[in-house]
């Protein structure tokens, strides 16, 4: 008797055994991991951390060291709301319905991914940013955009600089330039 796969039916005989043929399934070792971009809710970065540790994920989150005028360097999140997950497609599932996670960035049907070349930079970037803080320039002069509040949207100039997490803009309201004081944390530079 032969065997032969039941997709092949005109050769069906008398003397021939069909039997199905199964897909070849991936060994593990075939599986690469990747560095998938996950979506968190900004003011749960430890849960995120903690229950990604828990479900033995390996993650980066980008920090980098700035160094503000009249300030000691800080560290900040270097894409606030953004993590970084190293594992394999089969653990997708899993990674989207951990806590803390919104969601899985991703461009229609594709998952978005980045190499491993593209998270050494990153991490490389973070290390020199310990060693030479980046330093964050805010001269007198300089435009700006407003990110909060009621002025969210306009374009504003620098008149000082930043005392005590404030500083003074000119804006122009109502066909004559007004100056104000706002939080540096609402303005983009």
């Amino acid at each position: 008797m032969e065997l032969v796969d039941t997709r092949d039916l005109k050769s069906l005989d008398r003397n021939i055994v069909p039997v199905q043929v199964r897909p070849r399934v991936p060994s593990f070792n075939n599986m690469k991991k990747k560095w998938f971009i996950a979506l968190y809710k900004s003011n749960e970065v430890k849960r995120v951390e903690g229950n990604l540790l828990n479900q033995n994920f390996e993650y980066y989150l980008p920090k980098i060291t700035l160094e503000k005028i009249n300030s000691n360097p800080k560290v900040e999140v270097l894409f606030p709301g953004y993590i970084f997950v190293n594992t394999c497609l089969e653990n997708y599932a899993a990674l989207k319905y951990t806590k803390g996670i919104k969601n899985i960035i991703k461009f229609g049907d594709t998952i978005s991914c980045m190499s491993n070349e593209e998270i050494k930079s990153m991490q490389m970037i973070e290390e020199t940013s310990k060693i030479n803080p980046v330093i964050q320039k805010i001269l007198i002069g300089n435009d700006a955009l407003v990110s909060k509040g009621s002025l969210k949207g306009n374009m504003v100039k620098i008149c000082s600089l930043p005392s005590q997490e404030r500083v003074d803009i000119l804006i122009s309201f109502l066909g004559s330039m007004r100056r104000t004081t706002i939080p540096l944390k609402d303005l983009i530079f």
